[in-house]
């Protein structure tokens, strides 16, 4: 049987959260994490290339050390329907946005939490959640693994959700926010109100800096109220 290829990039990802899922740090053993690789399906960019939506490019806006940066995907202005996307939780359990219906969600989304600017982001998000409205969701989104974003979360303490988009991609390519150079996400934030609706959005122009967090705060407040 012939396997299907996979993307450069694609392996360096994996080989990078493989390994720190594996550190003598994590609570998950070498054979818990071989058995989910093998579990899942062949790689899906091909599939999700194909389709004519999600093959827009845009590469005016962001950069990361001054270099333009591809974002994949289309592009999601607030006010539109917040795609009904699928993640993987840090107990292996699928996340769906539209079971969040009725709730307000804050989406902290970063390229790698095993980065320092996603750790900071990560630990602020986390810390805001206290000026945040009652029963707000707050996830933050990556493509590490699963393993690695449990361990994460075991050693900083942080009480985000960790969802990870690392098996079906899908959330990356229908929120815009896949970069074709690296095929991590891109970082940003996100408010979806109750509704199921963009309400804040922002795009970190350079990508080696951190989100505003008060615009962030006052958008998930305002979507609470209404």
């Amino acid at each position: 049987m012939v396997r299907p290829a996979v993307s450069v990039p694609l392996v360096a990802a994996l080989a990078a959260a493989l390994a720190a899922a594996c550190s003598s740090s994590s609570s998950v053993g070498d054979a818990e994490v071989v058995r989910y690789l093998r579990a899942q399906p062949p790689d899906r960019r091909t599939a999700l290339v194909a389709d004519a939506e999600q093959r827009s490019r845009a590469t005016d806006v962001i950069t990361r050390g001054g270099q333009p940066l591809t974002l994949l995907g289309p592009t999601l202005d607030v006010g539109a329907p917040a795609p009904d996307v699928t993640l993987i939780d840090s107990q292996l359990a699928p996340w769906r946005l539209a079971d969040q219906r009725g709730k307000v969600v804050v989406l902290s989304v970063v390229p790698s939490i095993d980065t320092r600017v996603c750790e900071s982001q990560t630990h602020h998000v986390s810390d805001a959640i206290a000026a945040l409205p009652p029963g707000t969701v707050v996830v933050t989104v990556s493509r590490d693994l699963p393993f690695a974003q449990q361990r994460f979360a075991e050693e900083a303490r942080t009480q985000t959700v960790m969802a990870s988009d690392a098996k079906a991609r899908e959330f990356g390519r229908r929120f815009g926010l896949e970069v074709d150079e690296s095929g991590l996400l891109a970082r940003s934030t996100w408010v979806i109100d109750k509704a199921g609706t963009v309400a804040y959005r922002e795009l970190v122009a350079d990508q080696t800096t951190e989100p505003a967090y008060p615009p962030l705060i006052a958008a998930a407040q305002a979507a609470a109220a209404r």
